[in-house]
């Protein structure tokens, strides 16, 4: 079986097992102090897995990619060097945190009195500690991607939503319980993937002079890190400002951010994840056909992934959190609430996924620079848009504000990508997936809304059967060719 169709079966069910956990929370705490306590806690190793873990995968590709084109023993010695200092910047990261919890927990709910955050101390460390856990795992992840090794790094999100619901289970339901159920998992899958990298592993077979390349690697590591930073920062930006709205508008927020994104974190999971290492092998070779071709091989699992997706949860945004959240604690005021959200955010999900897809192409072709640039310019205006919207607009000005920024980045980087590229843009591929779209939407507007997931889910074949219908008599072809998608090397 082809490994991204593998990958995608694995995020399918580590996300069907991260809603389950949500459900949970949901049932058991509803829109309240305590839920909030969860996602706040959620903040830092989230924003470290992006802002340090994904940067550090993003660049560690190609960089070492390059040593291994001109020595493996280089490579060896290289990746070996790196690797140590990675663990041991995560550990400190996640001392770090520990010790100034009181203020970092200040710092992303000021809203919060002084007794709140003196209660919530203890979680937030617990999950500090995922921090240094997550770092160790995408660093081993870059190492295993680079030799096609996919399927172990993905379980790491099923073993940390499975390690959250035993903790719901077979504990007792409290913060403490959910967030030592996601760390144990993983430190056990660190010590399999570490014996997985034998390289890693004993004395070098030839020994290899590194000094300089600790320079030359922070220099290709710094603009994604700031980018990511960038991007993480709006989402702190999100949640420090929804703390001074009502009670139960950073678990709004989280819910709706999470429905809309399942499909962009699948995506990028799956395809993604294969194709980026194709990206820079191809551009490293000077095969601009090849690139090319992966290029928009990526735009099209985008479209498939993201585009049905945005007009679903447009259309039926409470149909959809009511069937996924409406239960307990989590009435039909809260569903209302967050489905206005899920709709803001929804209308950005496409030019999130198309940002994932040219950032990685602008990374592979060494425009980190670049890739930074754009990033800044558009975090910029997103927090600047939360700061204006917030108080008359509340949740869903924060939502507006976000999706606003995920569609500049989107505009911008596409437009250098075809400057390097034309061919790989897919200006065809774009049109006619938004036309269909289109016409879709329109339709959706007037036809009855579902009741209930076995009404739901019939709309979403038809939608999916209308797109393939829709693109197919605009001239799509490569969609429903299986050899089209097979990632073996030829």
């Amino acid at each position: 079986m082809n490994t991204s169709l593998i990958i995608l079966v694995l995020a399918i069910v580590s996300f069907l097992l991260g809603f389950l956990r949500d459900l949970f929370i949901a049932k058991n705490f509803g829109l309240s102090w305590e839920a909030d306590l969860i996602f706040v806690a959620l903040i830092l190793p989230v924003f470290f897995e992006n802002f340090l873990s994904l940067a550090l995968r993003d660049s560690m590709i190609p960089y070492l990619q390059k040593l291994r084109s001109q020595s493996e023993a280089l490579f060896i010695s290289v990746a070996r060097w790196l690797y140590w200092r990675v663990m041991l910047i995560g550990v400190l990261a996640s001392l770090l945190a520990i010790v100034g919890s009181f203020w970092l927990l200040g710092l992303l709910a000021p809203g919060w009195n002084v007794e709140q955050i003196e209660a919530g101390q203890l979680v937030f460390c617990i999950g500090a500690l995922l921090v240094a856990v997550q770092v160790a795992l995408y660093c081993q992840g870059a190492l295993l991607n680079m030799d096609e090794i996919f399927l172990l790094p993905m379980t790491r999100t099923v073993l940390l939503n499975t390690g959250a619901i035993i903790g719901i289970l077979f504990f007792q339901p409290t913060d403490v319980a959910i967030f030592i159920g996601m760390l144990l998992p993983q430190l056990v899958l660190i010590i399999v993937q570490h014996r997985r990298i034998a390289y890693l592993r004993g004395k070098a077979k030839v020994e290899v002079e590194t000094t300089g390349h600790g320079t030359g690697f922070s220099l290709a590591f710094l603009p994604v890190l700031l980018a990511a930073t960038a991007q993480q920062s709006c989402i702190l930006a999100e949640r420090i400002f929804a703390s001074y709205l009502e009670e139960g508008s950073i678990t709004m927020l989280s819910f709706a951010f999470r429905i809309v994104t399942i499909p962009l974190t699948l995506y990028a999971l799956s395809v993604l994840a294969v194709l980026f290492p194709r990206f820079v092998a191809s551009w490293n070779d000077a095969d601009m056909n090849g690139y090319a071709s992966a290029v928009r091989k990526g735009l099209l699992a985008t479209m498939l992934f993201l585009l049905p997706a945005s007009v679903v949860l447009c259309s039926f945004p409470e149909t959809v959190v009511a069937i996924l959240l409406e239960r307990g604690e989590f009435g039909a005021a809260q569903t209302e609430a967050t489905a206005s959200l899920v709709v803001l955010y929804a209308l950005g999900l496409p030019a999130m996924g198309l940002a994932l897809l040219w950032g990685r192409t602008l990374l592979a072709q060494n425009q980190a620079r670049l890739f930074l640039v754009i990033t800044l310019i558009s975090s910029a205006m997103t927090i600047g848009l939360d700061a204006l919207l917030y108080r008359h607009y509340g949740a869903q000005g924060l939502a507006i504000a976000f999706a606003s920024g995920a569609i500049l980045q989107a505009v911008f980087m596409g437009l250098y990508v075809y400057r390097a590229t034309p061919n790989g843009l897919g200006v065809a591929v774009l049109l006619r997936w938004i036309l269909t779209g289109t016409a879709i939407a329109v339709a959706l507007h007037w036809a009855p809304v579902p009741h209930g997931l076995l009404q739901l889910c019939l709309y979403i074949a038809l939608v999916l059967a209308a797109y393939a219908a829709g693109v197919l008599l605009l001239g799509e072809r490569d969609l429903f060719k299986p050899s089209y998608w097979s990632m073996k090397r030829t």
